[in-house]
């Protein structure tokens, strides 16, 4: 099968390249001239921006199936240049799916939106499903949510195939700073080279997320495609709540020095939502998928990622 992966540069694009690059010819898009380091596969320079662009990379690779994964995808970003969000998020997705009506029809679509689209309801402290409102609460989270919307309605319209995947918290090697596992992975990772003293800051311990290891999340991406099920919109999720206070102990116990852990007010969010899971019913009846991976030994071999990444920094 032919695949392109857009936002094959990224975290999880990355993963889902090597994951997928078995059996499978792979064609990774980037808006990078050149494709990035250790990226094993053919590699395309492509602009969800650009529909000329676009229409290029799908001549040359004639998929049969697109991961779209090219976003704006940090919050902060999306807060401080709403405009350009909205361009990558919600416009290049359109213009992604206009194309290959135009070229390509019977190719299947798998967008990739957030968990972050069901915002506020999940102040209701149950599983959410598919079937939950969205209340969006930020900028990208509203250009996700709008992305999905507008993909189902046009495909409809347009008679294709287009599968939405709303995954809630995934972590593992290769995540940037910015979410709570590589956060507090790479403080301890820099305290034990004592690049930064032994003193951990974190904000509110309590919120419980649900989190999935990235190798179990591309996987169910694959599932997805190798599986067909209908269109619609799909959860990836563990459906466990733990909290940062989990996370985080793991981490300590794993330390090779000791850390006193300190609460910084400046990272503390007072609107923050005390429980957010989503429910993975739908996914498993559909491709039987069920995260794999032990919690636990995922969150110590991303701290071991970022020892190496930290010791190479430092030229040790």
């Amino acid at each position: 099968m032919k695949i392109l992966v857009t936002g094959a540069n990224g975290f999880v694009g990355r993963h889902l390249v090597d994951y997928l690059k078995e059996g499978h010819t792979i064609y990774a898009s980037g808006r990078a001239l050149t494709p990035p380091d250790n990226l094993d596969t053919l590699y395309l320079n492509m602009d969800i921006t650009d529909p000329s662009s676009i229409k290029k990379a799908l001549k040359y690779s004639t998929p049969d199936v697109v991961f779209h994964l090219a976003a704006q995808s940090t919050v902060r970003l999306a807060w401080e240049d709403p405009v350009s969000t909205v361009d990558v998020n919600i416009t290049g997705t359109i213009n992604l799916l206009k194309a290959l009506r135009d070229m390509m029809p019977r190719t299947r679509l798998i967008t990739i939106g957030s968990s972050e689209e069901y915002g506020l309801t999940g102040k209701l402290g149950e599983p959410l499903t598919e079937k939950h409102p969205c209340l969006p609460q930020n900028p990208y989270a509203i250009s996700k949510f709008a992305m999905g919307q507008m993909v189902l309605q046009l495909s409809q319209k347009y008679e294709m195939e287009v599968i939405h995947v709303r995954p809630f918290n995934h972590f593992g090697p290769g995540q940037q700073m910015g979410y709570v596992v590589s956060d507090f992975a790479s403080q301890i990772a820099e305290i034990e080279q004592k690049i930064k003293p032994p003193v951990l800051r974190v904000g509110n311990l309590n919120a419980k997320r649900d989190f999935t290891d990235v190798t179990d999340v591309v996987r169910a991406y694959a599932l997805l495609m190798e599986k067909s099920p209908a269109a619609g919109i799909y959860n990836v999720c563990s459906g466990i709540a733990r909290s940062a206070q989990d996370i985080l102990e793991i981490l300590i116990n794993q330390a090779k020095v000791s850390i006193e852990v300190v609460q910084d007010a400046s990272k503390l969010r007072p609107s923050e939502v005390p429980l957010f899971i989503g429910s993975n019913a739908k996914i498993y009846q559909a491709t039987t998928w069920r995260p794999k991976l032990e919690f636990e030994n995922s969150i110590i071999k991303t701290l071991n990622w970022w020892r190496d990444k930290v010791k190479i920094n430092a030229g040790r």
